[in-house]
């Protein structure tokens, strides 16, 4: 039986970041999360430990907007993997987090085999 306990919650941007790139990751059609070189303009997979690079986090008001860099397999319909992206990662701040109102956006930067 859980308890509430009184008092309030603070989760870092980090931590919300790291949240969100492991829920992207357990996504259909998620390769992984990508960077962008801006000069080069060259997109880089990002390995396990440096996902955070790929994931914005931020505040708009009330509203945390998280910001996902991702590569997506070939063949896979966009829209849905969007979709699904937003929504996995809606719950997983919801459920573990305590965040009502995140604002998701999916950035698509590049599609590879996998």
């Amino acid at each position: 039986m859980t308890k509430a306990i009184p008092g309030t919650l603070k989760v870092s941007n980090d931590c919300i970041a790291d949240l969100a790139g492991y829920a992207a990751l357990e996504c259909y059609g998620v390769v992984g999360m990508a960077v962008t070189d801006a000069q080069d303009g060259i997109t880089r997979l990002l390995s396990l430990p440096s996902l955070r690079k790929g994931i914005g986090v931020g505040m708009d008001g009330e509203t945390i907007v998280v910001d996902l860099h991702v590569v997506v397999e070939q063949g896979v319909n966009m829209s849905s993997v969007s979709e699904n992206l937003k929504s996995a990662v809606k719950f997983t701040l919801k459920e573990i987090a305590e965040i009502e109102n995140a604002d998701v956006h999916v950035h698509i930067e590049d599609m590879r085999v996998r």
